[in-house]
């Protein structure tokens, strides 16, 4: 056995060896793209180039390896590039230990300034005076639906979508104090909606106390006597919490949606997403002739939802997502049919489709 584990591991060494000098080469190489697109005003961060790579590599992939690995891996190896380029200040809804602060660190670990915000209009305002390159803010909860306070923000600020990325979120119970002891349970509205049956179930008659933030519903819960949070196994790390109970979810399968978000959009090659806002004409049948259009350019509508315009009364704005890249030519006819059902359409942008953080 002795023989043969030593065999194995100076083998695996020889790798280790050849990936420390691709790595390197890699870094070179990164450094020189870097030169070239400060050169030409280019963003260093191309969600689309990286998206098409984790394509490629993935379609190579064998067991043991696993797409999921794979991409995390690669997520900091473009992290690691990025930062030998230029580092972004980006912002977040924080502190930290934030889901937001989980998807911020799972792309920019190493090319970020992290900036994190007291809230989702923080995060907005920085990016709107260029405090902040890009920030991260919540669109849509699996179980709980969509965050309506990003929508107005991104109707409102006209920021654009650079980026979409989904992040499994797993609801924990934290806590210094025994379960009987709990006297009330602090967190953010939406894992407290998440988590709902499970607190009702094991908590009841336990008031529940809303916080901005995960993170200070945690901080909050390590501050005072038996009490507790609804948050990540990572805020217990962070602010001296125990996991009392691990994924109380009351569906398990809970995901949320962010967008990275900028001020001015960046080309996109390839496979998309677009997202627009359109304002109807108050008209019989508009929305559905202007939705009748994708149907027509055989375009698949992913989302649609409506929100007040808070303009002028009973008028409402309609976030629509669609499969298809702004430089797609059914695409550019849509684009122009749509103008005669809408009074105004926003353009949020192209961006490469749900990359997930597992």
């Amino acid at each position: 056995m002795k023989e043969t584990l030593k065999k194995i591991r100076m083998e695996i060494d020889r790798i280790d060896d050849d990936i420390i000098d691709l790595l390197q080469r890699r870094c070179e190489l990164s450094e020189e793209v870097g030169v070239l697109k400060q050169k030409n005003n280019k963003d260093t961060f191309d969600p689309s180039r990286e998206t098409a790579i984790i394509k490629r590599l993935a379609s190579k992939v064998k067991p043991p390896l696993t797409r999921s690995l794979v991409e995390g891996m690669f997520n900091e190896i473009f992290s690691i590039s990025r930062s030998l380029q230029k580092k972004k200040n980006v912002a977040f809804l924080g502190p930290e230990g934030s889901y937001s602060h989980q998807a911020t660190y799972n792309i920019f670990s190493h090319d970020a300034v992290f900036m994190p915000q007291k809230d989702i209009d923080s995060v907005v305002q920085e990016v709107i005076t260029g405090r902040a390159d890009l920030g991260i803010v919540p669109v849509e909860n699996s179980t709980e639906g969509m965050i309506n306070r990003t929508m107005d923000l991104m109707a409102e600020s006209r920021l654009v979508i650079r980026s979409e990325i989904m992040l499994p979120i797993r609801n924990c119970l934290l806590t210094n104090a025994q379960m009987h002891e709990i006297t009330k349970v602090y967190s953010h509205p939406q894992p407290l909606a998440q988590c709902r049956n499970w607190l009702m179930k094991n908590l009841p008659d336990i008031p529940t106390i809303e916080t901005s933030s995960t993170s200070n519903a945690s901080i909050a819960a390590s501050e005072e006597k038996n009490t507790a949070a609804v948050a990540s196994s990572l805020c217990a790390q962070l602010y001296g919490l125990k996991v009392l109970v691990d994924n109380i979810n009351d569906y398990r399968e809970n995901m949320t949606r962010f967008w990275i978000i900028a001020k001015n959009m960046a080309p996109i090659e390839g496979p998309a997403k677009t997202s627009i806002i359109v304002t109807l004409e108050n008209t019989p049948g508009s929305l559905y002739n202007a939705i009748g259009i994708f149907a027509d350019e055989g375009i698949n509508l992913t989302k649609i939802e409506s929100r007040p315009s808070k303009k002028n009364p009973w008028e409402y704005l309609f976030f629509i997502d669609f499969q298809g890249n702004l430089k797609d030519e059914p695409v550019v006819n849509v684009m122009k049919r749509i103008k005669q059902y809408t009074r105004e359409v926003i353009v949020l942008g192209s961006y490469p489709e749900g990359r997930r953080l597992d």
